[in-house]
């Protein structure tokens, strides 16, 4: 099956942001080749004895983001979102890839990440671990624990006591929000997700985990008939906000909402939108790169 490439060039500190707005415009994942990443190794002369000339100029490369979407896909909305994101035109390269090429390719670069209390691992990276584990394939899903965003909201669900709670992952994407969730003690999660291939991805991974759990593909909340006690919300901030008004139903006085995929300029916009009628209250914020994450309590 062939699939569209799309390749944005950007600065190195944009790179984030176009990545998030190829997820946001449907791409089925993004990769980034940075020229900094490059300059930053070749700079380590302590690691580094030789290396191929052909670095240099690799080094001194602006960064190029890549994301692959369905071979029929309207991409017009592509370049919108990366000029709202960026804040200017940009001009994009597109051809034809192969499924097999881009689904593999971006495991090479992958590896164990440690969140303190648990450490998330792809399968086919799975061994003895010091700690309890998440094993993931997230495939073509957004959540694999790279990003900034999904890292923050482990960070701050691993702060929660989860013994005994009920949590809800809204938009759960691979499902790791949720799976981290039972990992830490919850008492069950529900996940959701409008995106059939998420769903699939969820449910893998969980088997993979050796858990069960309710997932359901629907918009936002409006599927869940539940009350919980932590719901996991890693969106963006648009998204964010449409969802606090189904929250309230949801959740009850004492609730935590972890908000995370809120891009720096947008953070106020999400944390007024949440707290200015006194619902909600800000508890914890973290903010890593561009992106800012939010522990907030039910009142």
């Amino acid at each position: 099956m062939k699939y569209r490439q799309v390749t944005v060039k950007v600065s190195h500190d944009e790179t984030d942001l176009a990545s998030y707005a190829m997820i946001e415009a449907g791409s089925e994942g993004a990769s980034v080749a940075d020229g900094a990443d490059v300059r930053e190794v070749l700079e380590a002369k302590s690691n580094w004895d030789y290396y191929d000339s052909s670095l240099d100029a690799a080094a001194n490369s602006a960064a190029y983001v890549t994301g692959c979407f369905d071979e029929n896909a309207d991409i017009s909305g592509l370049e919108r979102a990366l000029c709202d994101y960026l804040g200017r035109a940009v001009e994009l390269s597109v051809s034809l890839c192969d499924s097999a090429d881009w689904e593999n390719e971006w495991k090479k670069y992958y590896r164990p990440l440690d969140f303190g209390r648990l450490v998330v691992v792809p399968k086919w990276m799975d061994g003895e671990m010091s700690k309890p584990k998440i094993l993931i394939d997230p495939g073509m899903a957004f959540g694999t624990g790279l990003h900034e965003s999904t890292g923050m909201c482990i960070k701050l669900l691993a702060g929660l006591d989860l013994q005994g709670k009920t949590v809800l992952d809204v938009g759960c994407g691979s499902g790791i929000l949720g799976i981290a969730a039972l990992k830490l003690g919850a008492k069950s999660c529900t996940f959701i997700d409008i995106d059939a291939q998420a769903v699939d991805a969820t449910r893998s991974n969980l088997a993979l985990n050796g858990l069960t759990a309710e997932v359901i593909e629907g918009d936002l909340a409006e599927k869940y008939n539940g009350v919980a006690d932590v719901v996991l919300a890693n969106l963006t901030a648009d998204i964010l906000l449409r969802l606090r008004d189904a929250l309230p139903a949801v959740t009850r006085h004492g609730s935590s909402v972890i908000a995370s995929g809120i891009i720096n300029d947008r953070a106020d916009d999400v944390l007024r939108g949440y707290t200015a009628d006194g619902a909600f209250v800000l508890e914890t914020a973290l903010r890593e790169g561009e992106w800012q994450a939010f522990l907030l309590g039910r009142k």
